[in-house]
């Protein structure tokens, strides 16, 4: 019986790093940036703060929303230099979008 209580306690300290790893990848990722270019099932965000900017590539679904100027809009019609919010999400295969909401048309 104090094997099994062992074996169990092994199983549990081994499994827990796993079972953390893929809550963490639940969590929501917000990026606030401006639109370097919007391809088909694909935007890319220019974020940074100061002199320290990254590329952020985040793919799209047919269910993202993209909202801005009190209305629902297409993704295409985002163009580049438009400052947007986009909440997403960690999957396997890397970000996608929830919803991006405009903030800024490109002047």
């Amino acid at each position: 019986m104090t094997q099994l209580a062992r074996a169990a306690a092994l199983t549990a300290v081994l499994l827990a790093p796993t079972a953390a790893l893929s809550a963490q990848r639940e969590l929501p990722y917000t990026y606030q940036g401006t639109v370097h270019a919007v391809k088909a099932g694909a935007v890319d965000l220019i974020t940074g703060v100061g002199e320290a900017l990254r590329l952020v590539h985040m793919r799209t679904q047919p269910t993202t929303a993209v909202v801005g100027e009190g209305a629902s809009l297409a993704l295409g019609d985002l163009q580049p230099g438009d400052v947007v919010r986009a909440d997403c999400r960690m999957t396997a295969t890397g970000l996608v979008v929830d919803k991006i909401e405009l903030k800024r048309r490109a002047p």
